[in-house]
């Protein structure tokens, strides 16, 4: 299992992914699940229990495309996609 941070804003994701990068964080773009229904079609993928310093990272760079946080966990050839915030 994995979280993804979903943006409207594919310049926001980009910076958001450098900054987690930045911070010994491992990251990294992933296509948006279809699932999430929202987004630029690229995500940042990240270990979920970042999860709580990706909010205030979100908050600190002022990246306004946010529209959330999902978990994604896969079973063979299925994908079951979870907001959590």
């Amino acid at each position: 299992m994995y979280c993804i941070a979903v943006f409207r804003s594919r310049t926001h994701t980009i910076g958001f992914l450098r900054y987690l990068r930045s911070q010994g964080v491992e990251a990294k773009a992933v296509n948006t699940p279809a699932e999430a229904k929202v987004g630029c079609g690229i995500s940042a993928r990240f270990p979920c229990e970042y999860t709580k310093f990706s909010k205030q990272v979100i908050s600190a760079l002022g990246l306004t495309s946010f529209r959330g946080f999902y978990s994604v966990k896969k079973e063979g050839i299925r994908q079951t996609v979870v907001r959590i915030v």
